[in-house]
């Protein structure tokens, strides 16, 4: 959940300049198990946007896997670990300040 939080908050500073709000969780997956020690990579992107909200999809793979003494395993590719829907408000773009 804290990957999906890193991703939405980096969608809101692009999209408003401000951290932004996280306002529900449309839906959550864990698909795939993840231990201490995998190597994971999140991607997110922008379904729809309204005035000050917006609909995003994120997805976490598993791109290294390790056993239970942290050896790495073989696996074929990354691996889809979780999804997430939510909705997040955003702030209003803020022109640019001279300095």
């Amino acid at each position: 959940m804290e990957i999906f939080a890193d991703l939405e908050t980096e969608l809101a500073l692009l999209e408003g300049g401000d951290e932004g709000l996280c306002a529900a969780y449309d839906s959550v997956e864990f698909l795939a198990p993840l231990r201490v020690g995998d190597y994971v990579e999140g991607v997110a992107r922008v379904t729809s946007r309204g005035n000050s909200s917006r609909k995003v999809e994120a997805r976490v793979y598993r791109v290294l896997s390790v056993d239970e003494n942290g050896c790495r395993l073989e696996q074929d590719g990354p691996v889809l670990a979780a999804t997430a829907t939510a909705t997040i408000v955003v702030g209003r773009s803020r022109p640019a300040q001279a300095s």
